[in-house]
């Protein structure tokens, strides 16, 4: 092998090498690996699955399996983005629920007038009713509509 060739095979390995790295950098940005915890979305989801998210990249739509930052036991869903939600997922509480509004539509029945907050009789924009496929889960029965801005991404499938 001359020194020649041998530059351009580093040259070849260095490129190859960067464009994985690349890649690996903008999979990790958009997907990530959440673990679900409760019985809320049973049967679809039990307790330990992991589920494959794609980062939010567009308004959830009805009937998308989402994940959520969970609300606070006292507040409920935080009013403002402080900017750190999209982040890693590593440290906080995630909830899997299933949009069933989005703003604009009608309230779903089952949501009764007290988690409306007050509303109309449509869900209000930049908002999502989310709710557990266990009837006896906690959602947006209890918490009302929840921010857009609190929804991490879509589940995309499960992984175990």
């Amino acid at each position: 092998m001359t020194a020649l060739t041998g530059v351009a095979v580093a040259a070849g390995t260095l490129g190859m090498t960067a464009f994985l790295l690349a890649l690996l950098h903008h999979v990790r940005r958009r997907y990530v690996v959440v673990v679900v915890d409760g019985e809320s979305m049973a049967p679809a989801y039990a307790p330990g699955d992991r589920v494959l998210v794609r980062r939010q990249s567009s308004a959830p739509a009805r009937g998308d399996v989402v994940v959520v930052r969970r609300p606070d036991v006292t507040h409920g869903w935080p009013a403002a983005s402080d900017g750190r939600d999209r982040g890693a997922p590593v440290g906080r509480r995630w909830l899997v629920k299933r949009v069933a509004a989005t703003g604009g539509d009608p309230w779903p029945s089952v949501v009764g007038q007290a988690a409306r907050g007050g509303g109309g009789e449509t869900v209000p924009a930049g908002h999502v009713v989310l709710l557990s496929d266990n009837p006896r889960g906690s959602d947006s029965r209890r918490w009302g509509p929840c921010p857009e801005h609190q929804v991490l991404g879509r589940v995309t499938r499960r992984m175990s």
